[in-house]
């Protein structure tokens, strides 16, 4: 409301340049400072000249600004900046926070996409080797006999055993 940081306000008041005074609420006790002390010590400032920070460089060109008057305030605002509520702006920030949270989600889970599909191809082939060094092993006389003769179509049985195995090789050397 006066254009004055909190922080300085509270140096303000604890320095007593400017009256204050500490008041009970709900929430605990608040600093409470004069508006018009605020004015005053305003006032005496512009009168004083500030001495200059030495830690800051001096500035040899200074951007000029056109200044309009803003309607509603009677204040000087830079043209082509727009006044913004401050619960607005606050509002704006946290969703531009929950949108970067929500990338950096999104990234994750292609990464672990990625990883899963390396996994299964692994498996894939480990399989296909599995299921080749069955067959050598085979001999002619091992063959597996014709679906019809064994109940089974096609060989399933040893087929999923051979899955099973593969895919507990696999966990354990994934394991340890």
């Amino acid at each position: 409301m006066t254009g004055i940081s909190s922080t300085t306000l509270k140096k303000l008041a604890r320095g007593k340049d400017i009256p204050s005074h500490l008041e009970k609420t709900e929430d605990g006790f608040l600093r409470i400072v004069s508006l018009e002390g605020i004015r005053r010590w305003n006032e005496q400032g512009d009168e004083e000249e500030a001495p200059l920070d030495s830690s800051k460089e001096p500035v040899d060109e200074v951007e000029e600004v056109d200044l309009t008057e803003d309607a509603s305030e009677g204040t000087k605002v830079p043209e082509g900046t727009m006044l913004v509520p401050l619960d607005a702006w606050n509002k704006m920030l946290n969703q531009l926070g929950n949108l970067h949270e929500a990338g950096q989600q999104l990234a994750e889970a292609r990464e672990r996409a990625a990883k899963a599909e390396t996994e299964a191809q692994f498996l894939k082939e480990r399989l296909r080797d599995l299921r080749q060094q069955l067959e050598e092993q085979r001999s002619p006389s091992e063959q597996p006999a014709k679906p019809e003769e064994t109940g089974s179509p096609s060989g399933f049985s040893s087929t999923t055993s051979l899955v099973r195995k593969a895919y507990r090789d696999w966990r354990k050397n994934r394991r340890g």
